[in-house]
């Protein structure tokens, strides 16, 4: 077995997934049903997400000695590593495609990498173009430093409030006013501050 291709990891399975959809140029949607899938289910499996069941299954092979080896070679790069990717080039373009259901998934997997990492990872404006998600990342990077007892960014400071509340999830879907309060009551206060409303449960992908 050749080192470094063994899937063991649900970041690892997510990357590779990814990779291989986008060789062959499907979108979500399309592989989603081919796989007979909800497109939701592929977009936690593309981010590593642990509640997709992916985790358990890992652990269980792990347990046993076991893991998955890839018929193609793993994707290499900054791109597939959360500690080392370019999040403000991720964002920039992810937007630019309006994928804004995996761009809110991606909010949450800089989080949990910040974290990981012992730093918020955006040491730099990302300077997009769009105020709503440079609030978004900014409100993160503060709860993320505040999280690790360090200082956040400067950039952050120059990043101005919404003048409306805003969630993200609103740039694709309609939210309904029982969620909509819920989520504003467990937003963490870095995020409402820049009036940007995500639940705190939502920015935990690992």
């Amino acid at each position: 077995m050749t080192l470094g291709n063994n899937i063991d990891t649900p970041a690892a399975a997510g990357a590779l997934i990814r990779a291989q959809r986008m060789n062959h140029s499907l979108t979500q949607q399309a592989l989603a049903d081919t796989a007979g899938v909800s497109r939701k289910f592929l977009i936690d499996l593309e981010a590593g997400h642990e509640r997709a069941e992916l985790g358990k299954t890992l652990a269980v092979l792990a347990a046993l000695g076991l893991s998955l080896s890839p018929a193609t070679s793993m994707p290499r790069g900054s791109d597939y590593d959360p500690d080392r990717r370019d999040y403000g080039a991720t964002f920039t373009d992810l937007l630019a495609k309006k994928d804004f259901e995996f761009a809110i998934k991606m909010l949450a997997d800089y989080a949990t990498a910040s974290m990981k990492a012992g730093r918020p990872l955006l040491q730099r404006n990302p300077q997009l173009n769009d105020p709503q998600w440079s609030a978004a990342l900014a409100g993160i990077t503060n709860y993320t430093a505040h999280r690790l007892d360090q200082t956040a960014p400067a950039w952050t400071r120059r990043i101005r409030p919404l003048k409306e509340a805003w969630m993200p999830a609103e740039s694709y879907r309609r939210v309904r006013e029982p969620m909509r309060r819920l989520t504003q009551s467990e937003t963490p206060r870095e995020l409402a501050a820049m009036n940007v409303f995500i639940r705190e449960r939502s920015l935990a992908t690992a």
